[in-house]
């Protein structure tokens, strides 16, 4: 692929909602601090200031509540700065997802017009820069995991439309859609998209994709839910962990996920209330709910793609119960599913674009993408198409 084609992606961390710093330059700099040993060597080698660089590593560290980088002094070599175990392994999951993302990317390069192809017709509905643009708000996990950004892509080279994307719980999402503020939203909230519907403030609702919530906690088990008989459920752990009063975190932020974990908290007939259930506050998505529960040694539900690209796995274990049963498969179900605003209650959408996004995302291409995403650098994909057939309801 010629160089002038070829995309640069530079991402983005928002740091409580308030301000933005460059993933990009964050984490090549802790590749720079890895391999040079120094902050002040990794910044110069990257032509950025030493201020700079060690600021941006502390605006992450006191954000993130974690530390990047330990410094060492004395010795033969006047000492250095090495990364954290967990800056290693934050570094790690950040190589992954961007590889992940690269490689589907790349899969789908060749279909990037030439240079010197004529421009399509232009269209009434043409922005000022000559491209037709879509807004998006979308649920944690499809961006998180780096998916939506491929869709949207793809999209763009097919339709030379572009999409773009607010990152937002379900709940919210809907919400912004009834004042006006986007074309589209992408949730996983059936309750809530299906009265979104019923009060018309939706057009389409496209069921497009599925994973699983998982329950998971720390591999030390303090609600003993190995103990339980084989054929239990997630019901009956969720009763163990209230019973033995085991720390649970809670997102408690309405998104998809949220009231996911109060409906089944309502299958199980308990009320959760008390210290050990800890409701979370300010935290941004699935990833960091596991990693509260991580450093609280707690229980939570997530979705299973989260899980994966958290980096959780070796210090957490899934106890979801028996998936194998229809019963299980029905409690756990996450379905994905693309809404488009109805024109008629909120004049100003881009309906007629929309559609055509969402007619291209229940296509071949997009399809090939979403059954495939994840396995490259996790052996199994992140997501598995909608089919009616399959669905638990």
């Amino acid at each position: 692929m010629d160089k002038e084609n070829t995309a640069e992606f530079r991402f983005l961390l928002e740091l409580e909602g308030e301000r933005r710093i460059s993933a990009t330059d964050l984490f090549e700099l802790l590749e720079k601090i890895m391999v040079l040993g120094s902050i002040s060597r990794a910044s110069s080698s990257m032509g950025l200031s030493y201020r700079y660089a060690w600021g941006l590593i502390r605006e992450a560290e006191r954000t993130l509540e974690i530390a990047l980088v330990e410094k060492q002094v004395g010795g033969y070599a006047g000492g250095g700065t090495t990364l954290t175990k967990i800056g290693k392994e934050l570094l790690k999951q950040y190589r992954d997802f961007k590889l992940e993302v690269s490689s589907g990317l790349e899969r789908f390069s060749s279909s990037f017009p030439s240079p010197n192809e004529p421009e399509p017709p232009e269209k009434e509905s043409l922005t000022e820069d000559g491209v037709r643009h879509l807004l998006l708000a979308s649920t944690m996990e499809p961006i998180e995991t780096g998916l939506l950004d491929l869709l949207e892509q793809a999209f763009f080279k097919m339709s030379g439309i572009l999409v773009r994307h607010i990152a937002l719980g379900s709940g919210r999402a809907l919400q912004i859609a009834k004042e006006g503020r986007v074309d589209m939203v992408l949730t996983h909230a059936p309750e809530m998209e299906k009265a979104f519907m019923a009060e018309g403030w939706g057009k389409e609702r496209i069921s497009l994709m599925t994973n699983a919530f998982v329950l998971c906690g720390p591999r030390s088990d303090p609600a003993g839910l190995l103990k339980l008989r084989p054929e239990s459920d997630v019901v009956e752990a969720l009763q163990q962990i209230a019973k033995l009063q085991a720390p649970f975190i809670s997102r408690n932020d309405q998104s998809g996920t949220h009231l996911k974990e109060l409906e089944l908290w309502k299958t199980t007939g308990i009320n959760p209330q008390g210290n050990w259930y800890v409701k979370a506050s300010g935290v941004a998505g699935n990833l960091g709910t596991l990693r509260l529960a991580r450093e609280k040694e707690a229980y939570t539900l997530v979705d299973h793609a989260s899980f994966m690209i958290s980096g959780a796995k070796g210090k957490m274990k899934i106890y979801s119960g028996n998936i194998n049963s229809a019963r299980e498969r029905e409690l756990l179900e996450n379905i994905f599913s693309l809404i488009l605003v109805s024109p008629e209650l909120v004049p100003g959408v881009q309906y007629e674009d929309s559609s055509t996004f969402a007619r291209w995302l229940k296509g071949k291409e997009s399809s090939e993408i979403i059954s495939n995403f994840g396995r490259d650098n996790f052996n199994e994909p992140f997501f598995a198409l909608f089919s009616s057939k399959t669905a638990a309801h």
